[in-house]
């Protein structure tokens, strides 16, 4: 007698046997992805914890629902018990696909915004001192340095920078193959003519020097234009340590940070590098911002000095006055101490940013927008034009925003005003609504090498933790310092005289007052700053 079989193929009770297998082998898999989730948002530490529970109840209730498409039966009109039908299982499998994938992505998410958060909160122990160019006339046929065997080569006395020439010189020799002896000149202005003038074929500079040299009084020989940069030697305190050459002392890092600076008020620096690589170099620093943080009275002040503010430099033993923007070509240590100075204030933490990551930080928070209260066209970068009125740009066209002086009477004044607006625009947008949370990661992974901050991991996780948790609307004031232009020596470019603006004591003075009056727990008006 033959066995009847089914005429879909298994029984029924190994099929359900089988399903109820990888059922829970599905289940097991989104409790895993879950946990991994929940992990790494606990591990990067910037998500209040209501909102983990929030989220974990999520993922609990999704859970509840697979179990119960995956497990519970229905019975049938004559009180038999059935399985799950075929649209259930369908279900099922595609929510735990679908939220498998989703927590493996918020937990990668978290995991990179982690990871990134570390690197740029880490400031390398022995950091790029200067950058130092071998430089060609434009039209020279030499293309790179090996090509410059046999040339005639040319330095610039500085004190200060003579261990970093001496390093390159002894570089470039090796590479070229031959011992290199250089005709000094006394300023940077000289030795750039002797360049163009054919004196000498190829020059060794710092490179934040070659960068004023067409700023200097009297000067006519189109720098930028008419020299090539073929050669960078970067300069390290491995290096000098290597030839043992002695390196000049800097200025140490006196600033102190607060306990908690999500009760405590503190002032951060911030630094816009004028380089444009994908990596900070040390360099002049066009933007000068005190941001004087209150988080008790969500109080917000922003001080703006002038990028050619005429103050000491703190490397000079004898107090010799410089450019403040020149003051970052000898680290970030030495700006923050000349502004501390000037405005007899302690700075508890810096940040860095060159062009590159000031373009990509604005278009990664998708633009900003603020009103501009004067029209003009640049006159820095033809064809770009910003009318009068609310405006949204994105960075390339922020950037060119931001360092337009040209188009103004009042250049460097009205520059860092429209500084600070974008500021203001960059905060605003920062702590309001979710985008910036939803692309925190992309956000800080493009910024990677292109900003540095000396506050350390856990108080950025903190701070962002703290807007989240309240999503408190800041109060934002702006207040710049003025001053006069006029020619003078300074410390970097001895021997020449460069554009500066000599301070107006009066609105430093002002400056003061504001500052002690944010830490203190005043809250500011519009007429404050005025």
């Amino acid at each position: 007698m033959k066995k009847s079989v089914q005429s879909n193929g298994a029984p029924p009770q190994r099929k359900k046997s089988a399903w109820k297998i990888f059922g829970l082998i599905m289940l097991l898999a989104q409790i895993g992805c879950d946990l991994f989730a929940l992990f790494q948002l606990k591990r990067l530490n910037m998500l209040p914890g209501k909102y983990l529970a929030m989220i974990g109840v999520f993922f609990l209730a999704v859970l509840i629902l697979e179990f119960a498409l995956i497990f519970v039966g229905r019975k049938t009109k004559d009180g038999r018990k059935k399985g799950p039908g075929i649209g259930r299982k369908i279900i099922a499998v595609i929510l735990v696909i679908v939220f498998c994938a989703t927590s493996i992505y918020v937990g990668d998410v978290a995991s990179k915004a982690d990871r990134t958060v570390d690197a740029i909160t880490t400031v390398e122990t022995s950091p790029i001192r200067a950058v130092i160019g071998v430089y060609v006339k434009a039209d020279d046929p030499a293309q790179q340095l090996s090509d410059c065997k046999g040339y005639s080569f040319g330095t610039m006395h500085s004190e200060y920078d003579s261990a970093y020439t001496m390093a390159t010189v002894n570089e470039v020799g090796e590479i070229i193959g031959e011992t290199l002896s250089p005709t000094e000149f006394e300023s940077g202005e000289e030795l750039a003519t002797a360049l163009l003038s054919g004196q000498t074929k190829a020059i060794i500079m710092n490179e934040s020097y070659a960068a004023m040299i067409d700023e200097t009084e009297g000067f006519t020989g189109d720098f930028a234009n008419n020299a090539r940069l073929i050669y960078e030697c970067d300069i390290t305190d491995e290096k000098l340590a290597t030839l043992g050459i002695d390196a000049p002392d800097v200025i140490e890092d006196s600033s102190e940070g607060v306990e908690d600076l999500t009760a405590e008020p503190f002032i951060l620096y911030i630094s816009g590098n004028d380089t444009r690589s994908r990596l900070l170099k040390v360099s002049r620093s066009d933007v000068n911002i005190l941001m004087v943080v209150n988080p008790a009275t969500k109080q917000i002040l922003l001080i703006n000095t002038p990028r050619d503010y005429y103050i000491p430099n703190p490397v000079s033993s004898s107090g010799t006055k410089d450019k403040l923007t020149h003051l970052a070509n000898y680290g970030v240590d030495c700006s923050i101490q000349g502004l501390e100075t000037l405005y007899d204030c302690d700075i508890n933490y810096y940040c860095q940013l060159n062009f590159t990551g000031f373009e990509t930080l604005i278009d990664d928070i998708g633009g900003i927008s603020f009103y501009n209260p004067v029209g003009f066209n640049s006159g820095n970068v033809r064809g770009y034009s910003f009318s009068k009125g609310d405006i949204t740009l994105d960075g390339e066209e922020a950037l060119v925003y931001a360092r337009e002086r040209y188009a103004f009477a009042d250049g460097d004044n009205m520059r860092g005003q429209n500084q600070m607006r974008i500021i203001k625009a960059i905060i605003a947008k920062m702590t309001s609504g979710t985008s910036v949370l939803t692309n925190y990661s992309t956000i800080m992974e493009d910024m990677t090498g292109m900003f540095i901050t000396d506050f350390t991991s856990e108080e950025i996780q903190d701070l962002v933790r703290m807007q989240l948790d309240d999503m408190s609307e800041w109060n934002v004031q702006s207040y710049a310092v003025t001053g006069t232009g006029g020619y003078a020596i300074t410390y970097s470019m001895r021997g020449t005289k460069l554009y500066v603006m000599y301070p107006d004591q009066a609105s430093v003075d002002r400056a003061e007052e504001l500052i002690d009056a944010v830490i203190s727990g005043q809250t500011l008006t519009e007429e404050d700053v005025k």
